[in-house]
């Protein structure tokens, strides 16, 4: 009984423990690691660099010679030559072979060498591939990330808007009641309260769309009991210097993407190397040794031959040195070497398409950065002057000299201007962090 109490107490504080992590907020870099961690693609692609870094493997292990041995144990009856005594024989014969042959390339052309130096571009590049992955990676949850805060603080505006507007309908009332107002501005009061209830709940399904996208990046079953953490957030300023588009693309040219498309040339390259290789005369040094017995060898007093006698007797050792030189070959190696030469082209193609695209990415979040910035000084002092007028407008409001057009008019704009620094200030801090990961360094909130 008591045993089983303190399975119960234990099992207990098991799953409180559970509940009380499973709703701790994730930070950014935690949201990033467990996405790069769970995330399928980038497993397949440790997969493909595995599959390489073997490819590579064996092509070293094709420079070092063969060596095999044989055994064969062969039955013949009736008349036939004796493999040993190489006589005619009438009767059932036993005979045993066993060997040991080798071979080794002396030279093709070097194109074991260019082999091995094609298979390590190749696994370069796919190590690289899966960096580039983690990248994107980065970059979807960083985005997923700050588009849960922006929509939190959108979130938030709208609730102050709201409480305000519920504020106004209580005072309206009154001063309806008490005859100063009539019931009109109540009702139009009313229906701007209506309007700003949807507007809230809109906020609030956007939020929640935010939060499912970023679980579903982070391949999480559900969006119970998940929550990020909110971190202080400095407003955007001009002391934040901007590199020029042309240092900042400088910067980048370690990045995975464009490393990836540099190893894939190399590896080309040296695919080219082995194709001509193929019009090398081949060099290769070849030996064996061996021994047998046949029963139907026998000594010349008619004793038999033992095994032992006749594995010592029997020795033989061959070593040959040979040549294979192509002459004809349909015209193969002369297509490979074409197709090689096509498959550099393409692979500069691919380097320069990687190249310029991120040139076009990195001048389209400069440009980005730069227009939020404005657009977070202007709306700012936008928010300041609405503030101020719909301070005096809610004034004038209350006293019965400004209808509820007019109010309704400058509390919409004091939200709007809101919602538009709101919108900059996210958007400023998102494409920093963009030029900032591009030149090497971590997203940071």
């Amino acid at each position: 009984m008591k045993t089983l109490s303190l399975i119960i107490v234990f099992s207990f504080l098991f799953i409180w423990q559970s509940q009380t992590f499973a709703q701790e907020p994730w930070n950014l870099e935690k949201c990033i690691n467990y996405a790069i961690e769970n995330n399928i693609q980038v497993k397949q692609m440790q997969l493909q660099a595995r599959s390489s870094e073997y490819n590579l493997q064996e092509s070293k292990a094709g420079l070092a010679p063969s060596l095999n041995a044989n055994v064969n144990d062969a039955f013949q009856f009736g008349y036939t030559i004796d493999p040993y005594t190489n006589q005619f024989t009438n009767q059932n014969v036993q005979s045993l072979s066993a060997s040991i042959t080798g071979s080794v390339t002396l030279f093709n052309g070097l194109q074991q060498v260019n082999t091995v130096k094609k298979n390590r571009y190749t696994l370069m590049s796919d190590l690289q591939a899966v960096e580039d992955v983690r990248y994107s990676i980065t970059m979807q949850v960083a985005s997923s990330y700050l588009q849960i805060l922006f929509d939190k603080e959108l979130l938030d505006v709208a609730n102050g808007q709201l409480e305000i507007t519920k504020t106004q309908v209580q005072r309206t009332r009154i001063l309806v009641e008490a005859g100063s107002l009539a019931k009109g501005n109540l009702l139009e009061i009313q229906a701007q309260l209506a309007g700003e209830e949807l507007t809230k709940i809109n906020a609030e399904n956007n939020l929640k769309s935010s939060y499912l996208n970023l679980t579903q990046l982070l391949e999480l079953d559900t969006t119970s009991a998940f929550a990020i953490q909110v971190p202080e957030l400095d407003d955007p300023s001009s002391e934040i210097l901007l590199d020029s588009v042309s240092t900042i693309f400088a910067n980048s040219q370690g990045l995975p993407m464009i490393k990836k498309e540099e190893f894939k040339l190399q590896s080309s390259e040296q695919n080219l190397n082995i194709a001509k290789g193929g019009m090398s005369p081949r060099f290769y040094l070849q030996g064996s040794y061996g021994s047998g017995y046949s029963s139907a060898r026998t000594y010349p007093n008619g004793d038999i031959y033992p095994y032992s006698d006749q594995f010592v007797d029997n020795r033989s050792l061959s070593v040959s040195i040979g040549v294979s030189i192509p002459i004809f070959n349909n015209f193969s190696v002369k297509n490979r070497i074409s197709q090689s030469k096509l498959g550099i082209e393409n692979s500069k193609y691919q380097l320069d398409l990687a190249k310029n695209q991120l040139f076009k990415d990195i001048q389209s979040a400069r440009n980005s950065a730069e227009a939020a910035l404005a657009k977070f000084n202007a709306s700012k002092k936008a928010v300041e002057a609405q503030q101020e007028s719909f301070s005096y407008t809610q004034q004038k409001f209350d006293l019965g000299l400004v209808n509820s057009v007019d109010y309704n008019t400058a509390k919409n704009q004091l939200a709007k201007s809101q919602s538009d620094m709101v919108q900059a200030k996210f958007e400023f801090i998102f494409r920093i962090n963009i030029l900032n990961f591009y030149q090497g360094i971590p997203f940071k909130l």
